[in-house]
């Protein structure tokens, strides 16, 4: 079993590469700031003290005036220090948050898609994102790091004004307990009351800390469901069907139970909270009358001033506090650690494809053939294969149709191809090699693809099309008119530039079939070797796929196309068809060829015949 003190260090130790890493002035700046911070009771305690020995003294007021005005400005040197350094400090830590933030997306966009898709990948980015909302972020932590930088100088400092105390002087008063007061072992003795205290207040912060852990496992599954039914108010296009099925009160409801599941552990976690309040309120009291009780008795036998009083029992107060603070960082650090432990564990995550470093082979003539041999697959933690024992050949420049009907494979084939999975067996061949040897991106530059369920993103036009901030503005404009949204675009103001979607200033809202058009014209701008459409046109009537369809065999001219539907009018167009039924292909050839066969094709074709005609 791993020790749990060696994977705490381990985490803070990479917590700490990652924000040295980000910005390396950051936590020397924190702990600056807070031994900066640490100085100023201190030095309040100690000028009260000689102020009040002053005055008793009845030392001169100029004399006192000028002492105090010193120290006055002193102090305020210190919080002008402070302040600036603070102000510093939050631009820095916002800063860090903003580019932790960034950390993550950058590490979602390089993860393989078969590793994002998984739940367990979802879940873990959900209680990474959970954990540090809940307690604490990176910065949060650094701070509790700094905290204890600043909770050691203050104990450093509580010490120095309460070494006096130990100091024995003379004294005429012979008496037993005065005689004891006046050694210097006798601060030994409060010293043992307050370790005695200060365990059991570590006890009871620890009792908290596993306390609060609990209530975060409870409330993090209700927080998942809470956010995906609160999601409904932004995600606005759910809209239409949740008035038109009146769903209001599935969704109220839903909403109402995980608040009262949430408002449950709340008061779960407040009744446990106010009794280790409690607990820690009288063991303070405690702590306090020792002080003053040891302290008092010290006055009374004229072992110190009056303003000695002032300043041990606020020394020793301080020496105590200090030490419960810094037992009480530890537990929070130890807290924080297991929750940023799987913030670390998703930054960890590593990618299971073979990266291959071959190059692809340039070639102007598009001379590329793929062959899947043998080849079967299965979703991970899935016991059921989605392909079994696939071989098909896409060969160059001819027009292939995989038809079949939903569930068959067709899409799950397409992935396989562009390897965002690798066959579970079999495999798939470029030009006769093994593409896992293929450098990745080069090899995904072979592909324009357009899925079912592409997307367009909070962009310009052009950016959408272009994928990308720099773009040729004639291809843009050739590609869309190409795609059959020409006249659309002409009834935009700002024409290319317009923003897709109301999240920026002109932002348009454009319906499916004019997001198919533009996923097409997307995939006619990259200009690869092998273009994919898989079922693009599902929102459009079998007219206007046609069209689309029948357009689109015009442009891609000499590439190797494939097309897949569940809609047969795409079968026209194409030299070779593959049919696919629940995962496997039980037909190939040629629209006129499968059509004299009593197979699939033939029955699915003639039950879609009535749109062709």
């Amino acid at each position: 079993m791993k020790d749990k003190n060696g994977s705490k260090r381990a985490t803070v130790g990479k917590v700490l590469k990652i924000v040295k890493r980000l910005d390396a002035g950051f936590l020397p700046l924190m702990i600056v700031t807070k031994l900066v911070a640490a100085i100023q009771p201190y030095l309040l305690l100690w000028t009260g003290s000689r102020i009040l020995d002053m005055v008793i003294a009845k030392r001169a007021m100029e004399e006192i005036v000028s002492w105090a005005t010193v120290v006055t400005l002193e102090i305020l040197l210190l919080n002008i220090v402070r302040w600036a350094l603070e102000n510093t400090l939050s631009v820095k830590r916002h800063m860090l948050r903003e580019r932790i933030t960034r950390l993550i997306s950058e590490k979602s966009l390089q993860l393989d898609y078969e590793v994002l898709e998984k739940n367990e990948t979802l879940e873990l980015i959900h209680k990474a994102k959970e954990g540090m909302n809940s307690n604490g972020d990176i910065g949060s932590f650094c701070e509790q790091l700094g905290s204890v930088a600043e909770c050691f100088a203050g104990l450093v400092y509580a010490l120095i004004l309460f070494l006096g105390v130990c100091i024995p002087t003379k004294n005429s008063n012979t008496d037993f307990l005065t005689s004891v007061l006046n050694t210097w072992w006798s601060p030994f003795l409060l010293v043992a009351v307050a370790g005695l205290i200060l365990l059991c207040r570590l006890w009871i912060q620890k009792a908290r800390g596993v306390q609060s852990q609990k209530n975060f496992e409870r409330n993090v599954r209700y927080n998942r469901r809470f956010s995906y039914f609160f999601g409904f108010l932004a995600r606005y296009k759910d809209g239409k069907d949740i008035r038109l099925y009146q769903m209001q009160d599935m969704i109220t409801e839903g909403l109402k139970e995980c608040n009262q599941n949430n408002e449950k552990n709340a008061r779960i976690m407040m009744r446990e909270s106010n009794r280790y309040m409690v607990f820690n309120q009288l063991l303070f009291l405690l702590l306090q009358m020792g002080s003053y009780l040891y302290v008092g008795l010290k006055a009374i036998a004229g072992l110190i001033s009056v303003g000695g009083v002032l300043q041990y029992v606020g020394a020793f107060g301080r020496i105590c506090d200090n030490i419960g603070k810094i037992t009480g960082v530890f537990v929070t650090v130890e807290i924080q650690s297991k929750y940023l432990a799987l913030f670390e564990d998703f930054m960890e995550l590593e990618n299971k494809k073979y990266e291959g470093t071959l190059p692809i082979e340039k070639r102007d003539d598009n001379r590329y053939e793929i062959e899947f041999r043998d080849v079967s697959f299965r979703y991970p933690n899935s016991p059921d294969y989605v392909l079994s024992h696939v071989n098909a050949k896409l060969c160059i420049g001819e027009k292939t149709a995989i038809v079949g009907q939903n569930g068959a494979g067709k899409t799950t084939f397409i992935k396989l191809l562009c390897r965002l999975y690798d066959p579970t067996e079999g495999e798939i061949l470029l030009n006769g090699i093994n593409i896992k040897l293929y450098d990745y991106k080069e090899y995904m530059s072979l592909f324009s693809i357009v899925f079912q369920d592409f997307q367009l993103f909070a962009f310009s036009i052009a950016e959408n099309v272009a994928t990308s901030m720099e773009y040729d503005e004639q291809r843009i404009v050739e590609s869309i008119e190409a795609a059959g949204l020409g006249e659309r675009l002409k009834e935009l103001p700002e024409g290319i530039r317009t923003n897709v979607f109301q999240l920026q200033e002109n932002g348009v809202e454009i319906s499916g079939g004019e997001a198919q058009k533009l996923a097409i014209a997307r995939a006619l701008y990259k200009d690869a070797a092998f273009v994919v459409l898989d079922e693009p046109t599902s929102a459009l009537d079998p007219v206007a796929e046609y069209d689309i369809y029948k357009r689109f065999d015009d442009l891609v001219k000499e590439k190797t196309a494939v097309y897949i539907s569940h809609r047969m009018s795409s079968c026209r167009f194409c030299n070779n068809i593959f049919v696919f039924d629940e995962g496997r292909i039980v037909q190939k050839g040629s629209h006129e060829a499968l059509m004299k066969e009593d197979g699939l094709y033939q029955r699915l074709w003639n039950a879609q015949a009535q749109y062709y005609r």
